[in-house]
């Protein structure tokens, strides 16, 4: 089951418990903490399985600190802040059930989504969910990332 802004607990607990250091403190804390981001969470028998963070502003390159190479960005859009299973329920379907959710419910979005290359699982994930690259760039601490777009 999906349920929106609630949970914030297990939110955080998730976050603290499953973060492979793909999430920073200070971005779970935002998200968790700013009642503009829209928190989906999937329940399974009272358990939160995992959740996604969803950010409806154009301006979530520069939140971020990452570099805005979208040309024309339109005005529906959806930014996945953080995505994020708990360990126990990897490989079961819960984040491809929570970008499900995301696709129907935002269908004419162009969601965005920024992954560190590293972070092969995730980058897998937002492929299959119909997800392309449409550019990559490289922070000073020569971490690589993609900016991934997916018309809804």
């Amino acid at each position: 089951m999906i349920i929106e802004n609630d949970c914030l607990d297990e939110i955080q607990k998730i976050w603290s418990n499953n973060n492979k250091g793909y999430i920073s403190y200070e971005c779970n804390q935002r998200s968790i903490n700013d009642e503009d981001m829209l928190k989906i969470v999937y329940k399974e028998e009272g358990i939160v399985n995992g959740y996604a963070v969803l950010y409806f502003r154009k301006d979530f390159c520069e939140l971020e600190g990452y570099p805005n190479r979208i040309i024309d960005i339109p005005d529906k859009v959806a930014y996945v802040w953080e995505i994020v299973t708990d360990i126990e329920y990897l490989r079961k379907g819960v984040a491809s059930s929570i970008l499900n959710y995301i696709k129907t419910k935002y269908k004419g979005y162009s969601l965005y989504s920024c992954i560190e290359l590293s972070n092969i699982p995730s980058f897998k994930l937002h492929t299959k969910m119909g997800f392309s690259t449409i550019y990559e760039f490289k922070e000073d601490d020569g971490c690589e990332y993609a900016m991934m777009e997916a018309k809804l």
